[in-house]
């Protein structure tokens, strides 16, 4: 179709067709605006909700916190106190079992120990009667106790045979200081 219309009703066409685009446009945009305005003020809703309830969470256990120290940190106080005090006891308590391990790892071969008095007391001699299979069994004993970490000296104090050929030697021991636990 052949449009014969003057020049200025053309370009009044023109621009009503523009028009009515723009039109559609600007109403796109209100509504668009409208419901991002919605969402923006259900999430400010949301987002209060949440709060007041995480709050709500947050007070709840801090009651239940609260609460439990009460009852809790007098029990971990007094196990504290009473771990203290088996720490004390077990640190000056004497342990002669670390003695004896160190004794019975110079033993010699062929010597066996019959009777040992530790006391705790390291200024305090202590005396160590073995049987030894020989005579330089009961000597090299004597020696041995002398390589020990814990001990300051030993002095043989008798060596006797028995009838079954064994023989008993009885040795002094000084410990060092400190040693004797």
């Amino acid at each position: 179709m052949i449009n014969l219309l003057p020049p200025d009703q053309k370009e009044q066409i023109r621009f009503a067709k523009l028009n009515r685009l723009a039109l559609v446009y600007v109403r796109t945009t209100v509504v668009v605006a409208i419901v991002l305005g919605g969402i923006f003020v259900f999430s400010l809703y949301y987002l209060k909700q949440q709060t007041t309830n995480v709050a709500a969470d947050v007070s709840t256990k801090q009651e239940m916190i609260a609460a439990l120290n009460k009852s809790f940190t007098p029990k971990a106080k007094d196990a504290s106190d009473r771990l203290a005090a088996i720490k004390f006891v077990q640190g000056s308590q004497t342990r002669f079992s670390a003695v004896i391990a160190d004794i019975a790892k110079v033993v010699p071969q062929g010597v066996s120990i019959d009777t040992m008095t530790l006391t705790g007391d390291d200024k305090a001699p202590v005396r160590i009667v073995a049987s030894a299979q020989t005579y330089a069994a009961a000597l090299a004993f004597r020696n041995a106790l002398t390589t020990s970490p814990r001990i300051a000296n030993a002095d043989i104090e008798t060596i006797s045979s028995n009838n079954g050929g064994d023989f008993q030697a009885s040795v002094v021991v000084a410990f060092k200081p400190g040693q004797a636990k």
